[in-house]
């Protein structure tokens, strides 16, 4: 099966969406394609047309289609005036939804949504077997396996950056939470959520959105979809899943069920997390005996507080992925609160750490900081009174120190999370290398 793309065409933005969108439109025959990147040093297969550097994405009416990497904001105005021109502007992302909305599930949500997601696929290849797609953000698009398998159901992982500009949105449409992040890229909040709700807007009445109760901005998108609701967090309506009593418990047409209880549990996520995944399990008839024991063998997801090791009874966590002040008080809400020290810092995506600070000084969290954001968060902590919990702030920049040194301040007993709260752009490439230098420096202490 082929998809109709004219030429000459235009990748904005060339890293791992850029160059699965030029394997892509090679395996259909479309051969006219223009790489444009506003960095200059990109590596760029010889045989491909480029246009490298500031001015990258200047006139690009003169391309028949353009497709958008997800950082690239839509609304450039190079971009807008391309439209005008009658250029197509699209996207992987876009691609895919047209291609197979019917069967996509998508999860979204400012914190918990790759944990969410690589839950639902466990409890989901134990039920479809390997006739599943997975894909979106930190992996690689899925467009190409769509089209190869065109009977498979398709779980993707998507941000707020991916669905801004769709009119397609999927059969199963999760939201996790919004609260405020990617403030350094969208131009309000206002904007995040609009963004958000997109991936709902154009649901269809046999749709299903699968909403938090408990999160305002999650619930408020009700009144946006004309899909059926699957409720999480509280008993609304026929369809809902609940913590109660220490069970998940969940309803589907008005049938109750007892999953498994919390105790069962051996993973430290958001409990919102599992509800999630069982409410998605639940839409794609999977049984309850599967999804119980799917839940209780899942061990959790690379970066997102991982175990790293023990060392003189010092407990190691790696939660790199933390890149909010929302997604620190998850940790918070997982460890004992006065045996814990939070490794935060990083470069800056404007985020407003005072009601973190406030509850780090509620629950008598210590922190080591580093980074350029080190600062802010000092300053929050200090206007909460939460100065005798600041260990240090390391300026230096050298994460090994900075680990030797939170360590050597650790009690036995102690959990020392790496939760930053911020980008890793200040001192790594990204929050994976972040996680990975960390886990080496923790496991060679």
């Amino acid at each position: 099966m082929k998809i109709d793309i004219k030429e000459p065409v235009a990748i904005l933005g060339y890293g791992t969406e850029g160059q699965e969108a030029l394997k892509f439109l090679k395996n259909q025959g479309i051969n006219d394609v223009t790489v444009c990147d506003e960095k200059e040093k990109v590596k760029i297969p010889k045989d491909v047309k480029s246009r490298l550097g500031e001015f990258a994405f200047n006139d690009l009416s003169g391309f028949a289609t353009i497709i958008r990497s997800p950082g690239v904001r839509y609304d450039l105005p190079s971009i807008q005036l391309a439209r005008e021109a009658g250029c197509h502007i699209t996207s992987m992302t876009k691609l895919t939804l047209e291609l197979a909305s019917d069967r996509i599930t998508a999860i979204t949500g400012t914190n918990g949504k790759t944990t969410t997601t690589a839950m639902c696929e466990q409890i989901l290849r134990a039920h479809y077997g390997n006739k599943l797609i997975v894909g979106g953000n930190d992996r690689k698009p899925i467009l190409q396996e769509a089209l190869k398998h065109p009977n498979y159901p398709i779980v993707i992982e998507v941000s707020s950056f991916q669905f801004a500009d769709l009119t397609t949105s999927p059969y199963i449409a999760a939201v996790l939470n919004i609260t405020p992040n990617h403030m350094d890229w969208h131009k309000n909040m206002d904007e995040y959520i609009s963004a958000k709700t997109n991936m709902l807007r154009h649901q269809k009445v046999t749709d299903w959105a699968v909403l938090n109760a408990n999160n305002e901005n999650s619930a408020k998108l009700v009144h946006s979809t004309p899909a059926q609701q699957f409720w999480i967090g509280q008993k609304r309506g026929e369809n809902w899943a609940v913590w109660e009593d220490g069970y998940l418990k969940l309803s589907f047409g008005a049938q109750e069920e007892n999953i498994l209880h919390f105790d069962q549990l051996t993973v430290k996520t958001h409990p919102d997390n599992i509800l999630f995944a069982a409410a998605i399990a639940k839409l794609h008839y999977v049984p309850p005996t599967t999804i119980e024991e799917q839940i209780k063998l899942f061990k959790g997801v690379t970066d997102r507080l991982e175990f790293v090791r023990t060392l003189n009874d010092v407990h190691f966590y790696n939660d790199s992925s933390s890149t909010s002040p929302e997604s620190a008080l998850v940790a918070i809400d997982q460890f004992v609160p006065s045996k814990l020290i939070l490794l935060l810092g990083g470069s800056s995506k404007k985020a407003d750490f005072s009601f973190l600070a406030s509850e780090m000084v509620r629950f008598r969290v210590r922190a080591y900081l580093f980074g350029k954001e080190g600062q802010v968060i000092k300053d929050a902590l200090l206007a909460a009174g939460g100065e005798n919990l600041i260990l240090d702030y390391d300026q230096s920049g050298d994460f090994k120190k900075i680990i030797q040194s939170v360590f050597k301040m650790a009690k036995p007993e102690d959990s020392i999370v790496l939760s930053p709260t911020c980008a890793s752009f200040d001192m790594f490439k990204n929050s994976k290398e972040r996680g990975k230098q960390f886990k080496e420096i923790v496991n060679n202490l």
